[in-house]
């Protein structure tokens, strides 16, 4: 009998859950139970849910009346280890489809008694709108691979859309922390990190997330929800650290503040170039050389990430959608920074 159970958070997922639950039955290593956790869903989820319960004695769907994806992957691990004592517990979304081996290569990745978490891959599902089709490309992670992480890092973390915990780490070091908004998972796999368990991420346990994000402004709203993230994490576990990017490189130094500084986000340097403009005329030449940098870069991330590179005809838009977003990210960023005493920029 397989000693895995899977968790599934939900909230208003009546059309995708449906996908969701037949990848899950249909895996090359069946888990033992799935819990379905409804959330307060207004859509009819949950008694779709406790219907088809009635004839799968592997499903079962739980309401949880704390309000967020941490608050209802904790229900669901507590129901488990109360009923099964599973040694591990996975978890994915609702809007998520696992391909047909993703709980079999997760579970491969334990064989080092270590390993506390093992992390997959997130590959976009095809959107019918260009909002969705872009956050497909920039969304999707393709360089993380097959690794292993030994050591606490700001980036080191793991995706609760595509994970796998061994039941004794979450014993261990605690369940979600239902106080963050958002990077539960990510205060988790640092959690485990600095408790002296290791993260392994493998790129073959793959599950297809669909964006339903479809507007500029559903785009801008999911930037603003993200960005509080960063600063939480900051203010937890890297206090009187700064960190400073620019080109793909970091810094990490001590110093009396505890700060995170981007310095050639999008926004920052199309801001950079209209400001030298005003100085230099022909720093504003340096303008369309950097979109299409930006365009270029995009392409590529779309052709990596397991799909199509986006249509030509939509990179400037998807450019476009890129400087907005970043904008947006960031700001709420630094205003979430100033509430955590943290600066991140």
């Amino acid at each position: 009998m397989s000693d895995t159970v899977v968790v599934v958070p939900v909230y208003n997922g009546r059309l995708t859950l449906p996908d969701c639950l037949r990848a899950l039955f249909r895996q090359s290593r069946p888990p033992r139970a799935v819990y379905v956790v409804d959330n307060g869903s207004t859509d009819g989820t949950y008694e779709w849910a406790k219907r088809l319960s009635e004839g799968e004695a592997r499903l079962r769907v739980l309401r949880e009346v704390r309000r967020g994806p941490g608050a209802a992957r904790n229900a669901g691990v507590r129901a488990a280890l109360q009923e099964l004592g599973p040694a591990f517990v996975a978890f994915t979304d609702a809007d998520c489809v696992a391909e047909e081996g993703w709980l079999e290569e997760l579970r491969q990745g334990f064989a080092d008694d270590r390993i506390g978490a093992v992390t997959g891959h997130i590959r976009a599902s095809v959107s019918d709108s260009v909002v969705g089709r872009y956050l497909a490309v920039s969304a999707v992670d393709p360089g993380a691979g097959d690794r292993v992480a030994s050591s606490v890092a700001l980036d080191e973390g793991i995706a609760g859309g595509n994970a796998c915990v061994r039941a004794q780490a979450l014993q261990e070091v605690g369940l979600f922390d239902e106080s963050f908004y958002v990077a539960q998972d990510w205060d988790l796999g640092l959690r485990l990190l600095r408790a002296g368990w290791w993260l392994r991420y493998t790129a073959g346990a793959v599950v297809h997330h669909l964006h339903r994000e479809r507007s500029v402004g559903d785009l801008l709203r999911l930037a603003t929800k993200y960005a509080r993230g960063r600063p939480a994490i900051l203010r937890r576990h890297f206090r009187g650290q700064i960190f400073v990017s620019a080109l793909g490189r970091r810094v990490v130094t001590s110093g009396p503040i505890t700060a995170s500084v981007q310095l050639t986000s999008p926004e920052k340097v199309v801001l950079a170039l209209f400001a030298a403009g005003l100085r230099w005329g022909w720093a504003w030449l340096l303008l369309p050389a950097y979109v299409a940098y930006l365009g270029a870069r995009i392409w590529r991330l779309g052709g990596r990430s397991g799909g199509q590179p986006p249509r030509a005809s939509e990179l400037p838009l998807m450019v476009a959608l890129q400087i907005l977003e970043s904008a947006a990210f960031n700001g709420q960023t630094l205003v979430e920074s100033l509430r955590r005493r943290v600066v991140c920029l």
